[in-house]
């Protein structure tokens, strides 16, 4: 009787949620790679010394591209965090057994109290995948001047 009340109220999940903390988003890495080539191969948000700055690493390029990023954009990327439930994604490691060519991803995010997630997959991705990638992917991306968003 249990299972079957958690089912129907919807309960059930394979990882349980996770309150997004208070503190502060400190660190985000996000990274994918396909045989499909992009020209941004990895974004990652940093808190350092009281700046905020996004970086971009490109292809071809040994440096990152670096971007100063305010609050209204810190505040949208940790919303991201609660709206597609990426505390639950914490040790999410995928992969698909016998993918020759399938997507690669790494997710990790930290907070000033210490709270961290981190995940990854081959082939395989946590729930919401698909859609918390884009918001991500499109959130970074408006930063970069067009000529800069692709190959």
């Amino acid at each position: 009787l249990l299972g079957a009340s958690l089912w129907l109220c919807g309960c059930q999940q394979d990882r349980p949620l996770r309150p997004v903390p208070e503190a502060a988003l400190t660190y985000l890495s996000f990274s994918e790679s396909s045989p499909y080539f992009k020209r941004v191969q990895n974004y990652e948000f940093r808190m350092e010394e009281g700046k905020a700055n996004a970086f971009f690493w490109l292809a071809n390029e040994e440096e990152p591209y670096v971007v100063p990023v305010d609050q209204e954009w810190m505040n949208t990327l940790t919303g991201f965090i609660r709206q597609y439930g990426l505390m639950g994604w914490d040790g999410f490691s995928g992969s698909a057994s016998g993918l020759l060519d399938g997507t690669r991803f790494d997710m990790n995010f930290s907070f000033a109290d210490g709270k961290a997630v981190h995940a990854s997959g081959y082939g395989k991705f946590p729930d919401g995948y698909r859609e918390a990638a884009s918001a991500i992917d499109a959130h970074f991306m408006q930063l970069l001047p067009k000529e800069m968003h692709g190959w």
